[in-house]
């Protein structure tokens, strides 16, 4: 096999394992799924880029993260105060949910992200990766730098704060 053949066939198993879980962790972050799809695509291409170059990638997962923070952390700094896209609001059409359902679960997604920011970086970052990017305790406690156990108490913890957050 050509060393060119390899190199996309690894670009495609990281692509497999990992586009939902970026998407679903970029749209998360900003509410909108085209700037979620454009974000997404932008962090696959810098993968692509690195592994055609023959750089050596040995955490594909964790450099796609720090790829997807950096890329979020560019867009807000960037942002400013941009009015809203009306291509932002194409994922409301052809919805069977009404208008009324859809507003009531973005003002929920909005409390759950005003509380997230209420908890502190380790607890946010644990509840991100395992809640909603739905990854195993140990892939968490590894990106954490922690044991299992007290990645869970962690977990347990942080859920009890956001909790408390959101009754109040």
């Amino acid at each position: 096999m050509d060393i060119q053949k390899f190199k996309e066939q690894f670009f495609s198993q990281i692509y497999e394992q990992n586009i939902e879980k970026i998407y679903r962790f970029v749209l998360f972050k900003t509410g909108s799924e085209p700037l979620a799809q454009d974000i997404t695509a932008e962090t696959f291409s810098r993968l692509w880029a690195q592994i055609s170059r023959g750089i050596e990638i040995k955490n594909p997962s964790g450099f796609l993260y720090k790829t997807v923070r950096n890329l979020l952390v560019d867009h807000y700094r960037s942002k400013g105060k941009a009015a809203i896209s009306l291509d932002d609001m194409d994922f409301l059409e052809g919805q069977s949910q009404g208008i009324e359902e859809m507003a009531e679960k973005n003002d929920d997604l909005k409390h759950v992200k005003a509380a997230l920011t209420c908890l502190n970086d380790s607890y946010r970052q644990a509840i991100s990766l395992y809640y909603i990017e739905q990854e195993p305790i140990s892939d968490v406690a590894k990106s954490l730098g922690k044991s299992e156990g007290a990645t869970r108490t962690m977990l347990h913890r942080g859920m009890k704060k956001l909790k408390k957050y959101l009754e109040s």
